[in-house]
């Protein structure tokens, strides 16, 4: 123990003179750097937030088909519905950005929108969370739009694969498959996926919400997907590269509606696979302020 507090001094020591070095490094002759993005912004950044959902429609677009029953439409979980409009409510957003594509989908998501303040188009038989969600949380602060952020479906593999493609076959020819199998991702999406049919559905979205499930969802990305055809035909490469293309351009719409001479507060509905990516990108931009919705999802109770 007597040879820890030295070390430590030592260690608090090197990095307070790192951190002065690193200023001084910044700041050589005195000049000061006029450029920075501090000088370009508008008046406010913008707070921006990403509510990750499964979907409640379960379209079966993505690579694992869910397996577990979740009714969205059904009494007890309207009840639970609601109380995840009073949590968004107190986030207050002045935008809502759902996950439908701008150019194909924005005029008839909005029109839909229009119709269903007025009277006249019923969600109540309508599953997907941009109805149960952002249709009825929108209304409810009173906006008189929704915005559709998403992009056209990119091809997947940037090869062309062979009707009778076998990626298993593929990767035992590469000698991939054992590598590729070193986690069970399968596993823990059916883990997930049987949540919602246990949880209620706020305690279920602030579990997918949560770092750690948003990082281990991704990971699959950089531990699975991308290794498929390395040295070949980098399928799963190409896969991955798209998969951050789409997110790119769901951000770089998000970007284009915010206006920064007001006090924007956004939120995003998406799948809960976007959100660690769009984070990210949110992040590093100088116009944004990244909020956590678990600290809406887990601190409210009706």
């Amino acid at each position: 123990m007597k040879y820890f507090i030295p070390l430590l001094i030592f260690s608090l020591f090197s990095c307070s003179e790192e951190k002065k070095t690193t200023e001084t490094d910044s700041n050589k002759n005195g000049i000061e750097d006029p450029y920075t993005p501090e000088a370009f912004i508008g008046k406010h950044k913008a707070k921006v937030t990403v509510l990750g959902t499964f979907h409640f429609d379960n379209p079966g677009m993505d690579s694992y088909k869910h397996q577990f029953p979740f009714d969205i439409l059904m009494e007890k979980r309207q009840k639970e519905l609601n109380d995840l409009l009073f949590a968004l409510e107190e986030y207050n957003p002045t935008k809502i950005m759902v996950e439908i594509s701008r150019i194909t989908g924005d005029s008839v998501l909005n029109r839909n929108y229009q119709e269903y303040l007025k009277g006249n188009f019923d969600i109540s038989e309508k599953r997907s969370e941009t109805f149960q969600i952002a249709f009825k949380l929108a209304e409810r602060l009173g906006h008189k739009r929704i915005y559709a952020t998403d992009t056209e479906r990119l091809k997947w593999f940037g090869a062309d694969m062979a009707d009778d493609y076998d990626e298993e076959q593929y990767l035992k020819s590469l000698g991939q498959w054992e590598k590729f199998n070193r986690y069970d991702y399968f596993g823990a999406s059916r883990f997930q996926d049987s949540l919602k049919s246990v949880l209620p559905l706020k305690q279920h979205l602030s579990f997918l919400n949560a770092p750690a499930n948003r990082l281990k969802n991704h990971q699959g990305y950089l531990t699975e997907l991308v290794l498929v055809g390395a040295g070949d035909l980098y399928n799963g490469a190409d896969a991955t590269a798209r998969w951050y293309q789409r997110n790119l351009r769901i951000f770089s719409n998000t970007y284009d509606f915010i206006d920064l001479d007001q006090e924007e507060r956004v939120l995003l509905i998406y799948g809960s696979g976007h959100v660690y990516t769009l984070k990210q990108f949110f992040q590093d931009s100088h116009d944004f302020e990244y909020v956590e919705i678990n600290d809406y999802l887990n601190n409210h109770t009706e």
